[in-house]
């Protein structure tokens, strides 16, 4: 990756205010998709710094690399993990039964990946859109036969698709949203291509979670903005959209459902539910520099107490190695600094990945396959949003004396007597 573009941001994308407070910088890092295949070639590095809103509360990311350098070839496909199938089939559920999904509605999904949230709806019988940018997934989707346009939702997309299938009476974007820089376009599409009782779905990461999980990980250059519900509110009611409904849920260390329809549906709106998050925002302290400044020094914190764990496990004479090379543990990682010497490899499960380097560090990335044939004495649990399920998945590893340092909300090391428990309390 040699040829990406970046521009500052100084007018932000929801209200167009230019207040900003800048709390955290995690550096210059490479995106943490950038998974090396040669590494004769110069990466690129890009500052990783964040800034709120005065206006609106908007977070967002100082800096915006190119989309389709972004996007173009992409690692991430949607998770195998049961914990995320669980969560997608739920959802396809409750929009099955509340709009009584049937063969004659149309289901559209922005940001639609590999085609697996789509696939749930099948039994329904409606008819299927995903919309993604990435041609690589993308020809995953169609294979597995998930009607699938490779492009970038926007509202001139939302205009050709409605011409061609009428309006969508679902349209879902699960961790898409944050990921778009024009969200004034989003919500424009949306309303383009929404019916006139139809709903709008997107879940994102919550930034009160974010924020009181130490959940920094969640900060990498694809995902642009950082939500409050308040702050959405703003942006579609701007675009005639309103909020019908929030949802929280645990996937990803904390996210949001949000459920919008236009400003004019007759679909009642749950004030209390609405109220009830916008009151939790305030009492959190969302609108105050101060909150933001704490979490950056707390954050400053835990990537020393993470580097330093790390080495000293390596100085005891422990062999330690990543689990996960997820985009999460990218960032953990290189805006920790944790020295590449102090890994082994990476373990991951995803094919593409496989074979690659960690950006940033050149940490090998290997299959689950080769990593059992050399098990290290500690694995660094980069997807520790899946603790519960790999504790079960690992248990053989930590019956034979292997144990796990888990980063957030604060390092620390579990082995086979502590799985137990953290398991039982996530049961």
């Amino acid at each position: 990756m040699t040829s990406s573009r970046s521009s500052s941001v100084e007018v932000c994308r929801v209200c167009g205010a230019q207040d900003w407070h800048t709390f955290l910088d995690l550096g210059r890092v490479p995106p943490a998709n950038a998974f090396v295949t040669d590494p004769s070639a110069p990466e690129q590095v890009f500052p990783l710094v964040l800034r709120s809103c005065r206006a609106c509360r908007l977070t967002s990311l100082t800096h915006v690399i190119d989309a389709g350098d972004l996007y173009d070839q992409y690692y991430y496909v949607s998770s195998p993990s049961r914990t995320i199938q669980e969560h997608m089939e739920e959802l396809a559920e409750r929009f099955r039964r509340e709009l009584a999904l049937g063969p004659a509605s149309f289901v559209v999904e922005i940001g639609s990946n590999n085609g697996d949230q789509l696939a749930k709806f099948e039994g329904s019988g409606c008819s299927l859109l995903g919309i993604d940018p990435a041609r690589n997934i993308t020809e995953q989707a169609r294979a597995r036969g998930i009607d699938t346009r490779t492009d970038f939702f926007t509202s001139d997309v939302a205009r050709e698709v409605r011409g061609e299938r009428g309006p969508a009476d679902l349209i879902l974007a699960r961790h898409v949203v944050a990921h778009v820089d024009d969200v004034q376009d989003l919500v424009r599409g949306v309303r383009e291509l929404l019916a006139p009782d139809g709903i709008f779905a997107f879940e994102v990461p919550y930034l009160v979670e974010l924020m009181s999980r130490r959940a920094f990980d969640t900060v990498y250059h694809e995902h642009l903005s950082y939500f409050l519900v308040g702050t959405l509110r703003r942006l579609l009611e701007r675009g005639g959209l309103r909020i019908v409904g929030v949802d929280r849920f645990e996937v990803h260390g904390g996210s949001i459902v949000v459920t919008a329809t236009h400003a004019d549906s007759a679909r009642e709106t749950d004030t209390e539910c609405v109220e009830s998050m916008l009151r939790l925002e305030e009492t959190a302290g969302m609108g105050r520099d101060g909150t933001y400044d704490e979490f950056a020094a707390a954050v400053d914190g835990l990537r020393v107490s993470l580097r330093t764990s790390i080495e000293e496990l390596v100085a005891d004479g422990c062999v330690v190695a990543g689990y996960g090379a997820s985009a999460k543990g990218v960032t953990l990682l290189t805006t920790s600094e944790i020295p590449a010497s102090s890994l082994a490899y990476c373990t991951d499960t995803t094919p593409a990945k496989q074979g690659t380097l960690i950006p940033g560090l050149g940490v090998a990335v290997i299959s689950p396959e080769e990593a059992a044939q050399r098990p290290p004495d500690v694995y660094v649990m980069l997807a520790w949003n899946y603790c519960a399920e790999i504790l079960l998945k690992e248990s053989d590893f930590l019956a034979k004396g292997g144990r796990f340092l888990v980063p957030i909300p604060e390092p620390r090391l579990v082995g086979e007597k502590e799985s137990v428990e953290l398991i039982g309390a996530e049961a």
